[in-house]
């Protein structure tokens, strides 16, 4: 009998260990990958030549592990202007970087934000182009992103324009509200003029192009002439609002929202870019 309880002692923690054993080396469960979701916005649709572009990037890490970003040098990032296939300009070109590696860590659900200014070239051909933000990473995470722009003829002058959200970070189920504002700082009244009783439109698009919202659909307007005149030194604008569906798939979005009247010039269409993630689990 002593012998048979030693016996099966000595089974059960084989098992035991066994067990222990199958459950260090299995992979973890429940984690969660997803790409890094990144957007990148300029200040403006339009510029004419030799203006100075302001930029946002943002990369949100959705996973429920951090993310891990190291850089081999003081450079943390680059911008590259093109035109087709065509380099017309690197922001890095010139410049000295130090030779000091660095890290940044990125938590699960947390937004990483860098902000710059870099000024177009004084010779540019009218037309669109393409601006692509690199993240000088050592990391295989797709972590790049590209936005368009378009170079043009100047519009009104001594006009000030801005266009705002009120979050960066939305949730599905909640209200988004747009405000494009204008700022008249010339010496006589500005008067807008639109075709029709619409005076706006705005949309609302997935980081891949695709349309997700437009205020206008649906709506019917009538074919009489209106107008918008802001007094000197007077701010006037437009606000919006949009319910956001509660099975929109989390992503970056961006929205660009436009003023009917063509004596806007570049100031005409302005762009942001927001987050609209999932209802976080009630419990």
């Amino acid at each position: 009998m002593k012998r048979l309880l030693i016996v099966l002692l000595i089974a059960a923690l084989a098992v035991t260990l066994s067990v222990r054993s199958v459950n260090a080396v299995g992979p973890p469960v429940g984690i969660r990958y997803a790409p890094p979701t990144v957007t990148l916005t300029t200040d403006k649709l339009l510029y004419v030549p030799g203006e100075t572009i302001d930029w946002r990037y943002t990369l949100y890490n959705g996973n429920d592990h951090p993310l891990e970003l190291t850089f081999t040098s003081a450079q943390v990032y680059d911008l590259i202007l093109r035109q087709g296939s065509k380099i017309i300009a690197q922001w890095s070109t010139g410049k000295m970087f130090a030779d000091v590696m660095s890290s940044r860590i990125v938590m699960m659900g947390e937004t990483m934000e860098l902000k710059g200014s870099w000024q177009v070239p004084k010779v540019l051909a009218l037309g669109t182009y393409d601006l692509e933000f690199v993240l000088t990473s050592t990391t295989t995470e797709p972590t790049g992103a590209t936005t368009q722009f378009a170079v043009a003829k100047a519009g009104i002058p001594d006009l000030n324009v801005s266009f705002t959200t009120d979050k960066l970070i939305y949730r599905v189920g909640t209200t988004i509200t747009v405000k494009y504002t204008l700022t008249n700082l010339a010496d006589k009244p500005l008067v807008l003029t639109f075709p029709t009783t619409q005076q706006y439109d705005w949309t609302v698009t997935d980081a891949e192009g695709n349309l997700v919202y437009r205020w206008s659909g649906g709506r019917a307007f009538a074919q009489l002439v209106t107008q918008l005149t802001i007094p000197v030194g007077t701010s006037d604008g437009f606000e919006s609002s949009w319910f956001i569906p509660r099975d929109l798939k989390p992503n970056g979005f961006y929205i660009h929202f436009t003023v009917l009247d063509d004596s806007l010039g570049v100031l005409k269409t302005q762009r942001c870019a927001v987050l609209m993630g999932s209802t976080p689990p009630t419990h």
